[in-house]
């Protein structure tokens, strides 16, 4: 097979940031028919007017269609989301990050916390709306004792077992699943759907961490963290599966080179390859006709949208990742991809 048409995608999570770091990425973007992106910025979206300046700045500079993933923060208020809500139905999900667990997440609410805003999550099931979360939790909760990042994920299941039995109609995707047990989760909860990064079928934690857990691959490094071979065995098997409830949103999340290397920031850019990745990947595992619905259909059909109608083709070309984007450098910097984008 030397060429591949499929439906165009879409993205389901995204960090474009702002001013020019945005303008570095964003129109890599332009491939997908719509792009959740993530409101956790240096002053978070939580509120009407920053989500419509936001999303008024990514629609003068894009063509896809941007949903904003609205953060929960302790400044939230039900009249404040009825108001979202009301005008921007279809256009706006809920975010959730857990206060402390990754980028700019200090105003975000801690998880049992989270009971304070259930009047919140009782509007989005009655409305539809999704809530996306960031599921991590770096401190015990009793003793307060810092949770080591490899079990973060893992410590936040009880958390997200409640949330599933509590609201039983509410649209809760866990947002780039990374653990065995998070997948079995999912699977066993009809309200809960994931995920996948391709961050989770690439890495695995000895390719970021040290025997002693120090970080020693900056470039590796995104939360939550890669985790161990059976884990991402079992992510590997979700994406595989033909499970609807298991998705693409890649987490691409830019950092200048020199604010990654010099204060060691959580994200990976993987905006440059994860298509190619992916067909490569659902190729290489002799599963390419389950490509396309893992990436341009599974999402769409989960929070309700019709499929995109226009096509994309990737063809059997082989190109190198650069080492350096735009000052920063992509997630598989100098790989050689097999799969190419025809523009």
């Amino acid at each position: 097979m030397k060429e591949i048409t499929i439906r165009q995608p879409d993205e389901w999570h995204a960090h474009l940031r702002e001013k020019d770091l945005m303008l570095k990425v964003i129109s890599l973007f332009n491939i997908y028919g719509r792009v959740v992106c993530m409101g956790n910025l240096t002053d978070p979206i939580d509120n009407l007017k920053k989500i419509i300046a936001y999303r008024n700045k990514l629609v003068c500079l894009s063509n896809f269609l941007p949903i904003i993933g609205a953060m929960l923060t302790k400044n939230s208020t039900l009249e404040e989301w009825t108001k979202i809500t009301d005008l921007l139905y279809g256009r706006i999900f809920i975010k959730y990050i857990p206060k402390g667990v990754t980028t700019n997440s200090e105003l975000g609410i801690a998880w049992p916390e989270l009971k304070n805003f259930y009047s919140i999550l009782e509007l989005a099931q009655a409305k539809k709306i999704p809530f996306l979360i960031h599921a991590e939790i770096d401190k015990n909760p009793k003793t307060k004792k810092s949770i080591s990042e490899i079990n973060r994920e893992r410590a936040a299941i009880p958390f997200v077992k409640e949330l599933a039995r509590t609201f039983p109609n509410l649209i809760i995707n866990i947002e780039h699943v990374s653990t065995e047990a998070m997948v079995k989760l999912i699977k066993a909860h009809k309200n809960l759907s994931g995920s996948i990064s391709p961050n989770h079928l690439i890495h695995r934690y000895e390719d970021v961490f040290d025997e002693q857990g120090k970080l020693v691959n900056v470039h590796g490094y995104f939360k939550p963290v890669a985790k161990t071979k059976t884990d991402q065995h079992a992510i590997i098997e979700a994406a595989l599966s033909g499970d609807p409830k298991f998705f693409f949103g890649s987490d691409s999340a830019p950092h200048l080179q020199t604010d990654k290397e010099n204060f060691k920031r959580a994200g990976a850019f993987n905006a440059l390859t994860n298509l190619s990745f992916l067909c490569e990947f659902f190729a290489d595992h002799q599963a390419i006709e389950k490509f396309e619905p893992f990436i341009s259909e599974y999402g769409a059909k989960r929070y309700g949208f019709p499929l995109n109608q226009e096509v994309i083709r990737l063809q059997r070309q082989y190109w190198q990742v650069p080492s350096i984007y735009r000052g920063i450098v992509p997630d598989l910097a100098g790989k050689t991809m097999e799969w190419k984008i025809v523009e």
